[in-house]
């Protein structure tokens, strides 16, 4: 499994590809790639921020602890939230606008990535990828941050290899001073 967020997105948008849009087992489908591709992803950032591989003996679901399991329960909730109201237009939409949509939930996945991999860091909300922009979950910018090693670093957001970007994400690219979350 990669750790790239861009590569764990693809894998998603792969898996969601595999749904039939017309399929009765739509919603469930979604629901179990949704559910998977957020512990992947969290796995991932998570072996990025220990510095382990991810089939390391000390990385795995099994060893989540109840803290990361909330986390992950909590981003996967926020994203059935949106695939509920997704459920409810569906019907209204064509084939390939359902299509559309449903890949957006692969891009999400790199939220679950970078909160596993910079939570412990007091990144403010409008600095996260997609958080703040209107690209949303189609942000292709990434975050990296330089530890200081005294408790404070340097957030460097940069833009997305994309040669359009949203009218906001290039204003919030750059570098920031930063803390780590006390606790």
């Amino acid at each position: 499994m990669p750790t790239d967020p861009l590569r764990l997105a693809a894998l998603a948008s792969v898996a969601i590809a595999q749904i039939p849009p017309d399929s009765p087992t739509w919603r469930r489908d979604m629901e179990q790639v949704i559910a998977r591709a957020h512990a992947a992803a969290w796995l991932a950032g998570t072996a990025e921020r220990l510095g382990v591989k991810l089939d390391s003996p000390l990385l795995s679901r099994a060893r989540l602890s109840r803290a990361e399991r909330a986390d992950i329960k909590a981003l996967v909730e926020k994203q059935l939230d949106y695939l509920g109201g997704f459920a409810k237009d569906r019907a209204e939409m064509s084939e390939a606008a359902i299509a559309a949509r449903m890949q957006l939930y692969a891009g999400a996945t790199r939220e679950t990535f970078y909160a596993a991999r910079w939570g412990d860091w007091g990144v403010p909300d409008e600095l996260w990828p997609g958080n703040a922009s209107p690209c949303l979950s189609n942000c292709r910018c990434s975050i990296s941050i330089a530890d200081n090693g005294d408790g404070t670093g340097t957030l460097t957001r940069k833009l997305g290899a994309s040669e359009r970007s949203c009218s906001v994400c290039p204003d919030l690219a750059g570098e920031y001073p930063i803390e780590r979350k006390a606790g």
